[in-house]
């Protein structure tokens, strides 16, 4: 009961005599009929009652919608469906009658699409209009509004396109006109879909958001050229929704035209004056990291954007082949970009640390800070060749200066004091024997207090990068450990000093454990 044959009985030859009424009810039966809606794996890949859709715009993640998006409302044709379809499609496409079965069948697949735009939106709660809301959750509902896009366009959007092909293609003088159909069934959701970015680029402080602005510009500028190839730019309809998609990008690039000047500005004049706890990563920092990854990730549609300007004629200016002139001047714009970033980041940075009240905190603020950028650059080797060697080299150099300051204001005088000078030996003439004794106890008591000062002061400062931290400790005990190896040979030999050992409170191991026990605070 479930073949074609059931419901087209009628033989091939005779198919030409069957009534139009009942080929319009037989159509409209298989259009409407839930046993041939059932399947598609030939479209969509199904496992455990779920339906995965994933857009192949780009490898970003993946949506489960359930069958429940889709139950009930006949979303898509098995085979036999469409092998149905279109026997009755060119039946009654050879006797001039298929324009009335285009209408039920567009208007039908239509309301289709858009129920489940609407599920999509529902399931991610994604406004079909941008309104005011806080940066951060304005983010998040753009990344959410760029899965729906995807999904719409990388993939209901080119099913619909496939059955339409399927059930109507090539259909003799409807040919002509077969592209109305489609755009009809997409172009209430394609115009829906692109009120958000149309919202979002009207509130007018994009530029102050990198983040959102740079993601969005990516994932447009992969979307809309999938779109634009749906559609037939000679129908209406499909003329309006391209060229509201071109304004949208010709917003958008306006806007990213200015999105650089004003992130350096921003790290320039970020004044914020509030000492951190212990020395850690300022929030400056992390905003530095995060924009060079985000420039990273698009380098390639800001090299492009950077290459050919806005207002370029693509049509009289061909695109060279990558690594053409253009594309070079735009991976210089992005370097130079990242130098000035990077280098007014350092000025702030310095300025910023100059509210630490201790100096050697001071030091370990803009060997974390500092740090924390250089290990970014080189974490990926491309990245290090966007940035260049030199600004590298610049960035590692200030670590170990920061680094060689911190020991230096930290435990230079404790270093110098464990040289043992003024403590004079039984050989000596000038030593005023019954005072030695004293002069140890003294030697050990200062030394003691100091040690025990620096780890107080020192306690709630942090290096968060392990890898630093100890090479900073191994820096540490490299000069403290022979300096007190040394103090204490030197007093074991003073004149009658014969219990020096009942005065050493910490022996060579504690000193080496309480060093390694620092900077492990965590805020």
């Amino acid at each position: 009961m479930n073949s074609t044959k059931d419901i087209l009985p009628i033989h091939s030859d005779n198919k030409s005599q069957i009534p139009f009424s009942h080929l319009k009810h037989l159509f409209l039966d298989v259009l409407f009929n839930p046993k041939y809606t059932i399947g598609a794996d030939q479209f969509l890949k199904s496992s455990n009652n779920s339906v995965y859709l994933s857009a192949s715009i780009t490898d970003s993640s993946t949506i489960t919608l359930h069958y429940e998006d889709y139950e009930g409302h006949h979303a898509v044709f098995s085979e036999e469906g469409i092998k149905t379809l279109r026997c009755m499609a060119a039946t009654l496409s050879s006797r001039n009658e298929l324009a009335d079965c285009v209408q039920m069948y567009t208007e039908h697949r239509k309301d289709v699409v858009n129920l489940v735009y609407v599920r999509l939106r529902e399931k991610l709660k994604v406004e079909t209009v941008c309104v005011f809301m806080c940066t951060d959750e304005l983010s998040e509902k753009t990344q959410r509004w760029i899965q729906v896009a995807k999904i719409c366009v990388g993939t209901i959007f080119g099913i619909e396109k496939c059955f339409y092909e399927q059930i109507f293609g090539d259909l003799g003088s409807f040919e002509d006109s077969a592209a109305n159909g489609f755009v009809y069934i997409i172009e209430g959701t394609a115009a829906e879909l692109l009120e958000f970015p149309d919202s979002l680029l009207a509130r007018g402080r994009l530029p102050q958001r990198p983040d959102i602005l740079l993601p969005l510009y990516h994932e447009l500028t992969n979307l809309i050229p999938h779109l634009m190839a749906y559609l037939d730019q000679d129908v209406c309809l499909a003329k309006t929704i391209c060229n509201f998609a071109t304004k949208i990008m010709l917003r958008l690039k306006q806007q990213m035209a200015n999105v650089l000047s004003v992130t350096e500005k921003h790290v320039l004049r970020e004044l914020s004056t509030r000492p951190l706890p212990g020395g850690g990563i300022h929030p400056l920092t992390k905003y530095i990291i995060h924009h060079i990854d985000l420039i990273y990730v698009h380098r390639e549609s800001l090299t492009e954007l950077v290459a050919r300007p806005q207002g370029s004629n693509d049509d009289q200016d061909p695109p060279e082949i990558p690594g053409s002139r253009e594309m070079d001047e735009g991976l210089i714009f992005l370097k130079r970009h990242l130098t000035r970033v990077i280098e007014f980041f350092l000025q702030n940075l310095k300025f910023k640390s100059n509210f630490y009240g201790q100096e050697s905190l001071h030091c370990l603020f803009m060997m974390n800070n500092v740090n924390s950028v250089s290990e970014k650059i080189k974490s990926s080797k491309e990245l290090e060749e966007l940035i260049g060697t030199h600004l590298q080299m610049k960035l590692r150099e200030k670590v170990e200066l920061a680094k060689t300051d911190y020991f230096r204001r930290s435990w230079g005088e404790v270093c110098t004091f464990l040289k043992g000078e003024g403590l004079k030996s039984h050989l000596n003439c000038d030593f005023f024997p019954g005072r030695s004794t004293r002069a140890v106890k003294k030697k050990f008591k200062t030394f003691n207090h100091m040690f025990e000062d620096i780890l107080q002061a020192q306690e709630g400062w942090i290096v968060p990068d392990q890898q630093l931290r100890m090479k900073l400790l191994e820096c540490i005990l490299a000069k403290l450990i022979p300096a007190y190896n040394h103090f204490l040979e030197r007093l074991s030999r003073v004149h009658k000093a014969k219990r020096v050992s009942e005065y050493i409170k910490y022996s060579v191991k504690d000193l080496e454990t309480k060093v390694l026990d620092m900077f492990q605070n965590k805020y």
